[in-house]
């Protein structure tokens, strides 16, 4: 396996700025990272809603990061400066970005996601294969879901029958993966890997379409080899190289600055509950699993099928479980 590490992955921001790739995409990262960083609440009404027109869009959102970093001028964008003071912070820049996520209503104040809304953009996805042939021993997932770079976790858009949830979202990228497992009948604790120089981790994560540019190289996700991970489709875990060497790729992005994997308890959770306390999502949790998809490693346009099982220290596996992200063309 080809492994490219970044030299600094414990900062996104400065790794961006060194990378040399073009303004337009630096700006959108480094807005990614600020979106991570210092996420609070909107203070006023459709903060970013540049032409007035009652919702944020992206060109709005990149207007409004240009006067941060001094290449536009307020006049571009005033709508920005929520508190008038005639410069805009990095908290104003967050609103506008929660006004792009949700919408603004009629007070200003940003509208949460419905997990009732539908879309008829794109087909529903198919229910998925059957992954295991024998019952699995392994660790069962309690929770396979995404939060917001503010670590709120989402509802999904839609349930449909025998299918699996779907998320759908105006960017591919400035969300966070959340797993969360137990362990299964075997009675071991889920394994604590993502990324196993040997073989496949104990967490195994697959996508139907490839992320970022798809390279095939592993661990490609720090300056300057901003890659990618591909894709697996139909889902399969089988010992080929193509398979274990995405799964590696995909780990990677759930492995901290430090270069660990990190097995998360609830103490340490990378979500909130409904109290805003960093807690995990299922109660019974022993192990949680975070990773944040920056721009570099952005889901395409459409429906990506994702699928996860964990391992357990023992070496069972548990049954896969899975999602739809869909991202708004």
């Amino acid at each position: 396996m080809t492994r490219v590490w970044g030299d600094d992955r414990s900062s996104p921001c400065n790794k961006v700025v060194r990378s040399g790739i073009s303004p337009r995409v630096t700006i959108v990262a480094r807005w990614a990272c600020a979106l991570l960083l210092l996420a609070t609440s909107a203070r006023a009404a459709c903060v970013g809603d540049c032409d007035g027109n009652g919702e944020v869009s992206v060109s709005e959102l990149i207007a409004s990061v240009s006067i941060l970093l001094g290449s536009a001028s307020l006049d571009s964008c005033s709508a920005i400066d929520a508190d008038g003071n005639g410069a805009v912070s990095v908290d104003e820049l967050v609103a506008a970005v929660n006004n792009a996520l949700g919408g603004c209503r009629a007070d200003g104040t940003p509208t949460p996601p419905s997990p009732t809304v539908t879309s008829t953009a794109m087909p529903t996805a198919s229910a998925p294969p059957t992954l295991t042939a024998t019952p699995a021993t392994g660790p069962r997932v309690v929770f396979f879901g995404i939060a917001s770079a503010d670590d709120n976790v989402r509802m999904p858009s839609s349930t449909p029958p025998d299918a699996p949830p779907i998320y759908e979202l105006p960017f591919g990228f400035g969300f966070r993966l959340v797993v969360e497992a137990i362990h299964g009948s075997a009675g071991a604790m889920p394994g604590p890997s993502s990324f196993n120089d040997s073989g496949p981790p104990d967490l195994q994560v697959e996508v139907s379409r490839p992320l970022g540019n798809g390279s095939g190289a592993v661990c490609d996700g720090g300056s300057p080899s901003f890659g990618g991970v591909p894709a697996i489709d139909p889902p399969r875990f089988d010992a080929s190289d193509e398979v274990v060497d995405a799964l590696n790729d995909m780990g990677c992005r759930f492995i901290d600055g430090t270069g660990q994997a990190v097995r998360r308890t609830c103490v340490a959770s990378c979500v909130r509950d409904q109290r805003s306390d960093y807690n995990c999502v299922n109660a019974d949790t022993e192990a949680q699993f975070c990773a944040l998809v920056d721009n570099p490693l952005a889901f395409p346009g459409g429906d990506t099928l994702v699928t996860v099982r964990v391992r357990d220290s023992l070496g069972n596996l548990g049954a896969p479980a899975q999602l739809i992200v869909r991202i708004q063309q």
